[in-house]
């Protein structure tokens, strides 16, 4: 009990600071390349930050546990909306977001709406759902045509001026060691919460809903979070709709390209819940009179959805 209550809190701070390394390697990058933000954010930081996603996926995969494929997915979305954003809302101002912010995000709504119509459509007496090759094959097709238009397209004529601060080799020493550094870390973190909780007597579902959803997204809500320190809003929102669709359709992609898996139709409500925040987050950034609210909203959303997932699990 001593042991995990010392190093809970250590691997915490760890993968905080191993953030704060990440994020300034990120943008200075993005300084010395003449990379904008945007890319930057939902590129390199996105892909760096969700190395957890894509171990539990692949595992999951294997061993032939399809509704920890999907929840992985959808609740690492729900948490990097609600807690990622949601918790640098109450740190910094966002403006109107650019049209490539907007259209980042759409995107990965739509990858979550053809995720819910593949639940319907597929779904086995209301009972399982089928993710099959030939959906695998079309959302990663769609994710890799993102990925190329959004290279192409990459505009940072409108990036604030930044200080690059660091060397373009300790840039990249920061962005990857600090990816790393990130990934082990948090699974440490949530193995030492898991371990914590259950010794103090609390049940797995308040550990599953809590605990666990935030810990395999604790990358990205740590980079978040230290975007906003330093007042990054681009950063933040090019992370999270880049986690978004690498989640959504280059991580989902990849593991049904691996094994097609049924799972669960009970995860629509998740997945309805993941396109309610995505369309408040939207809204938060496209209307000024909500964007003062995009903190108050997003975390109150994410944590009613954790209320929901202790109710039903009790």
């Amino acid at each position: 009990m001593i042991f995990l209550l010392a190093a809970l809190p250590l691997c915490l701070a760890v993968v905080v600071v191993s953030a704060g390394f990440f994020v300034k390697g990120a943008v200075s990058i993005a300084h010395r390349l003449s990379v904008p933000e945007f890319l930057v954010g939902s590129v390199i930081v996105a892909i760096g930050t969700s190395a957890p996603e894509v171990a539990i996926n692949v595992s999951a995969v294997l061993e032939g546990a399809g509704d920890i494929v999907i929840s992985n997915i959808v609740g690492s979305n729900i948490v990097n909306i609600g807690l990622g954003v949601g918790l640098a809302g109450f740190m910094l101002s966002f403006d109107r977001a650019r049209p490539e912010y907007m259209t980042s995000i759409f995107v990965g709504l739509l990858g979550t709406l053809a995720l819910l119509a593949n639940t319907i459509l597929t779904s086995n007496g209301m009972v399982s759902s089928r993710f099959s090759l030939l959906y695998s094959v079309l959302i990663l097709a769609a994710f890799a045509y993102y990925m190329y238009s959004s290279i192409k397209n990459a505009d940072g004529s409108d990036d604030e001026e930044i200080d690059a601060g660091a060397p373009l080799w300790l840039a990249l020493v920061f962005v990857v060691g600090g990816a790393i550094s990130m990934a082990f870390f948090s699974d440490l973190a949530v193995q030492f919460a898991v371990s914590l909780s259950q010794s103090m007597g609390i049940s797995e579902a308040v550990i599953g809903a809590t605990v666990i959803a935030a810990g395999g997204s604790l990358p990205e809500v740590s980079s978040c979070i230290a975007a906003a320190r330093i007042k990054r809003p681009n950063l933040i929102l090019g992370n999270i709709a880049g986690s978004q669709i690498f989640n959504v359709l280059g991580i989902l992609g990849i593991s049904g390209l691996i094994r097609p898996f049924e799972y669960s139709t009970v995860l629509w409500v998740d997945m309805a819940v993941l396109i309610g925040m995505t369309l408040i987050l939207l809204a938060c950034i496209r209307f000024f009179a909500l964007r003062r609210y995009i903190g108050t909203l997003l975390f109150g959303s994410y944590a009613c959805y954790a209320g929901y997932l202790v109710y039903i699990s009790t």
